[in-house]
């Protein structure tokens, strides 16, 4: 079987592939942790992450396999380059792409193949998150979901990579490049690994056959795999959307939105995040607010500011108020711990997380308000913080004007 056609499009992808500076780098936590738990989730003995180039197939990460890289004459991740989902072949032997590949006629004896294609901002593959097996299978579609998070999570890992060197080249200070990249790194792994290892742990315990566990207790387990997979995915996306508005390619397509009913809902969804707080969550909100918006990035940015509102206020009340005119606006007033004079100028920065974050444990990548910056900017808004340490912070976004009326 060949390579990618080599076609405009093929060159395109092969630059933006050389322009993530990923090809032939060492080995990274982040990477190795992501093959393992794809191995593990999908019971396969070999895990993949790889990157396809003009000529080979070269693995960022591996498990069960101990080639570095192969040659695209043997590549099964080509196949699944041009594909919008998962590619699964369920018997390479009885499929006659694959029957006479040396992967499946010598070792390793290839028989399953299933990879999900990471996939960047502009739209090009750049390899895959990829499982084999020995034995003909199929994936579960609850395995299949977990590729799929699983490729954007690594997505997300080489994008971020990428955001800083960027951020470095564009400040001119080159020289500070690996200082900020372990500042982002350390931040950012430590937010992944956490609910990685979470879900690893849980794994561990409902795969020991040896002590089976009780279905009631089972199902306890998969509700905080599934709380710490979700907080996986909103982290891969603000790190995405980060990304994106750095390099100057985040946009949005906006529709009619009804702004006081979608903060209602952001509100009563985190409700529960205060009812064992002393702290009282009011809402005033109109009726109506019609916007101009992309409803699941203004909930993302409204989520954001209602959640670091709740994490620094321990007693007290928020208030989230919904305004009509003169141009619609949510303002979010907290009575929290505050923010000090000197970091509010820093607050918007990528990956910054204020001294009070640090000593008061407080979880988050420091992501927060870049990604509300962010999607507030591409729908023609603004945002504002006035804060006073030990009184409390007010944040208030606008959203563009309203829509004429028809």
């Amino acid at each position: 079987m060949g390579g990618p056609q080599r076609s405009a499009q093929e060159a395109i992808r092969l630059r933006s592939l050389r322009d993530y500076g990923i090809l032939d780098t060492g080995p990274e936590p982040d990477f190795d942790a992501i093959a393992q738990l794809a191995a593990e989730i999908c019971e396969a003995p070999i895990a993949l992450i790889t990157l396809v180039d003009e000529q080979r197939q070269w693995f960022k990460a591996r498990v069960g396999y101990d080639l570095e890289e192969t040659d695209l004459s043997s590549s099964f991740c080509v196949r699944a380059l041009g594909g919008p989902d998962v590619l699964e072949i369920q018997d390479a032997r009885a499929d006659p792409r694959f029957k006479d590949n040396p992967l499946v006629t010598e070792e390793p004896h290839v028989r399953f193949y299933a990879g999900a294609p990471l996939r960047v901002g502009d739209g090009y593959a750049l390899g895959t998150v990829c499982v084999l097996d020995h034995r003909p299978r199929t994936l579960s579609p609850a395995q299949r979901r977990a590729l799929r998070a699983l490729a954007r999570h690594a997505t997300a890992e080489v994008e971020l990579r990428r955001y800083a060197r960027e951020a470095a080249d564009n400040a001119g200070r080159a020289q500070e490049l690996d200082v900020l990249k372990e500042r982002i790194l350390s931040t950012v792994g430590h937010e992944l690994r956490t609910p990685l290892s979470s879900i690893r742990g849980y794994l561990e315990i409902l795969l020991d056959d040896a002590d089976p566990v009780d279905p009631a207790l089972a199902r306890q387990f998969l509700g905080v795999m599934q709380r710490n997979s979700e907080r996986l995915l909103h982290l891969v996306d603000d790190m995405l959307t980060a990304a994106e508005f750095g390099s100057g390619a985040f946009s949005l397509r906006l529709a009619e939105v009804d702004l006081a009913a979608l903060v209602t809902a952001v509100v009563e969804e985190n409700r529960p995040l205060t009812d064992h707080q002393r702290v009282q969550l009011v809402l005033e909100a109109p009726e109506r607010v019609p916007v101009p918006a992309a409803r699941r990035p203004l909930e993302q940015a409204l989520r954001h500011l209602l959640l670091n509102a709740i994490r620094y206020t321990v007693e007290g009340e928020i208030r989230v108020r919904v305004e009509k005119s003169p141009v619609p606006a949510v303002v979010v007033r907290d009575t929290g711990t505050g923010i000090a004079a000197e970091d509010l100028p820093r607050l918007f920065d990528p990956f910054y997380r204020a001294p009070a974050a640090e000593v008061d444990a407080v979880q988050g990548a420091g992501l927060g308000l870049t990604v509300v910056r962010a999607i507030v900017e591409a729908h023609g808004g603004t945002i504002t913080i006035d804060s006073t340490p030990a009184v409390g912070t007010t944040v208030r976004l606008t959203v563009g004007a309203a829509p004429e009326p028809r």
